[in-house]
């Protein structure tokens, strides 16, 4: 299950050149295409063949029965492409220049939708939502929309909302060791010392990828800004949060030491394994934890709680219609057919994957299920941090700045305020360029 974007050197420059050469038309597009009623424009596919550009995985099968049924319904062929989330963006992105783009899309949960949206390469779904009933918005949850939205304007819907940030426990050893899920960094310590001192090799287990270090700044108040002299801010803040999860592993000798690798399952193994009884990470490795080991006594507890409060990082996906959809009204229709109460708790049957309904956390699917309930509860704590930078062209360089800021404290013991340091003065003029 993918847990974050990667935005490539390339793609990144494509996306300055779409943000240069726009009109709120979008690029790449000849007068003499003809606009549709309901949005989008008039083309060779119009009423015929819908094109969805899906992320490669996420071809699941109640949402292949959904397309079954809609072709069905209105005669129309939808053919699905799927792609790797990196090429996905490069293929959009030359459709954009192309002109010639699919009808509907699903998007990483970053900057895709409004970015692209303010260009004028992504439409506006206000009209589309305005022949809804009143209401229409209200049973997605407040987090995966605000992602979407800008300048007061909808441009995605979401369909899966996940997140990082959660504390998996072995069940077993939080009871040999006499302590509860823990809730608060000091907690987490305290109950990671306690498995350890039961004869468990590891009382945690920390990750080799920076995304994983973002819950533990937001609860200790690290902010994300283009303003000020500090993009992440306050450097005191970010320095404790690195130290406190340094310590684990090198003063207190409760987690081994993580590895350099573009893998990020060794926590997981660690855990289903037995050497650790405590990692961090998201909902995408519960089904993984299952598969290693169906008798696992697996227990989820929420983001922790720091000095700033509970609060974790959001992932996910959503739908969005390019503005040069041949089939926008279609495209809406499926939307909604897709992100469905009924098929929500339908996929998460089938793969356990978070959706984004308010009421799929009412579905006796989650309801009744403990691990499931703390997820649907933490969708409401999710944020993305790093939205200021989201203008920014330089987002890769800015994501490579943080990786190697994480790795060198995390994985090579460095000194916290030296890390931070070099990150600071190195994506300042990121961000002012």
């Amino acid at each position: 299950m993918p847990r974050r974007t990667f935005l490539t050197g390339g793609a990144a420059l494509a996306a300055a050149t779409l943000a240069a050469c726009s009109s709120p038309q979008g690029v790449g597009s000849p007068d003499s295409q003809a606009t549709a009623s309901g949005g989008g424009i008039e083309g060779e596919r119009t009423g015929k063949e819908l094109q969805f550009y899906l992320s490669a995985g996420h071809d699941y099968q109640p949402y292949l029965d959904v397309i079954s049924d809609f072709e069905k319904e209105h005669g129309v062929t939808v053919t699905v492409q799927t792609f790797q989330w990196a090429d996905l963006q490069q293929k959009l992105t030359a459709d954009f220049l192309s002109g010639q783009t699919p009808d509907l899309v699903e998007e990483n949960g970053s900057w895709w939708s409004t970015r692209w949206g303010a260009d004028g390469n992504i439409m506006s779904l206000d009209d589309f939502i305005a022949e809804e009933e009143d209401g229409f918005l209200d049973d997605f949850v407040e987090s995966g929309l605000t992602l979407r939205q800008e300048g007061g304007r909808t441009y995605g819907i979401p369909l899966h909302v996940t997140m990082g940030g959660l504390v998996f426990a072995n069940q077993s050893m939080l009871d040999a060791a006499g302590v509860k899920m823990p809730t608060t960094w000091e907690e987490f310590k305290a109950a990671a010392q306690a498995i350890k001192d039961s004869g468990v090799e590891y009382g945690c287990a920390l990750n080799n990828d920076s995304a994983y270090g973002r819950p533990w700044y937001l609860q200790n108040g690290v902010k994300w800004t283009s303003e000020g002299e500090e993009p992440m801010a306050p450097s005191s803040a970010l320095e404790q949060a690195l130290n406190f999860q340094k310590d684990l592993i090198y003063t207190d000798s409760l987690a081994p030491v993580p590895v350099a690798s573009n893998e990020y399952s060794a926590p997981r193994k660690a855990f289903t394994t037995g050497r650790a009884g405590l990692i961090i990470t998201g909902p995408w490795d519960i089904s993984p934890i299952r598969t290693e080991d169906p008798g696992f006594p697996l227990t989820i507890g929420m983001p922790l709680t720091g000095a700033a409060g509970q609060s974790t990082t959001i992932a996910g996906s959503g739908l969005m219609i390019p503005a040069k959809s041949q089939n926008a009204a279609l495209a809406w229709e499926l939307i909604k057919a897709m992100t469905q109460t009924e098929v929500q708790e339908e996929i998460t049957k089938s793969v356990g994957m978070a959706c984004s309904r308010k009421s799929w956390a009412q579905s006796a699917t989650v309801k009744d299920d403990a691990n499931l309930s703390v997820v649907a509860k933490a969708r409401d704590v999710a944020v993305a941090p790093d939205r200021a930078f989201w203008g920014s062209t330089s987002t890769a360089k800015i994501s490579d700045a943080e990786k190697v800021m994480y790795e060198e404290v995390i994985l090579n013991g460095s000194d916290a305020a030296a890390a931070v340091s070099t990150y600071q003065a190195t994506v300042k003029p990121l961000l002012e360029a």
